[in-house]
């Protein structure tokens, strides 16, 4: 790691999937090594001044070996179901059945999932569904540079999508269903 004058101040060493570890520059007679043990007491050079920057958690026993952090992600709790569009991935029961060690169940829903994708994609083929347009951002090109990127769309100040789930929160909460505006749900249903 250098300071702003370009001088060398700390040495960095690790692995990314165990640790990453820091010593500040100086002249050791060891390289600093990757898997140095630092603040667990089983140390062999107490005399260099390691900092620990990152460690690796034991894996919880989840499907996948998913942290608690990773599961939470995807977590849809009934109070906030009514407020998500069809199109939020966290509605997809194929992959809910998968997360809750269903794996049998997981893999008939995402054959039926795929069989879905499949129909809509003849249909739009076919022109009997207009074609695929994304719903929240638009294809821009970058002034400056020329390159083209994905710019989210706005209503007024909001964006979009922000300004939508709104909507939709207010007639949820005086119980006046509001449906998602051109948003076409792609998720096929099933209880699990």
């Amino acid at each position: 790691m250098l300071n702003a004058r370009g001088e060398v101040q700390y040495d960095i060493a690790g692995r990314w999937n165990t640790q990453l570890v820091a010593r500040k520059a100086g002249s050791y007679a060891t390289d600093l090594l990757p898997d140095v043990a630092v603040g667990d007491g089983h140390s062999t050079n107490p005399s260099y001044e390691y900092i620990l920057l990152w460690r690796n958690t034991d894996k919880p026993t989840a499907p996948f070996r998913l942290t608690p952090f990773a599961i939470t992600l995807n977590d849809c709790p009934d109070t906030l179901r009514p407020y998500l569009p069809p199109t939020d991935c966290r509605l997809r029961p194929d992959q809910r059945a998968f997360e809750l060690g269903m794996y049998e169940r997981a893999n008939e829903l995402k054959l039926e999932q795929e069989d879905h994708q499949r129909a809509t994609r003849k249909l739009r083929e076919t022109g009997q569904l207009p074609p695929h347009r994304p719903r929240w951002f638009q294809a821009t090109v970058e002034t400056d540079t020329g390159e083209r990127y994905w710019a989210p769309i706005t209503q007024g100040d909001q964006l979009e999508y922000w300004y939508q789930r709104e909507q939709v929160a207010k007639g949820s909460k005086s119980n006046h269903l509001i449906e998602w505006k051109d948003v076409d749900p792609i998720f096929i249903r099933a209880d699990l």
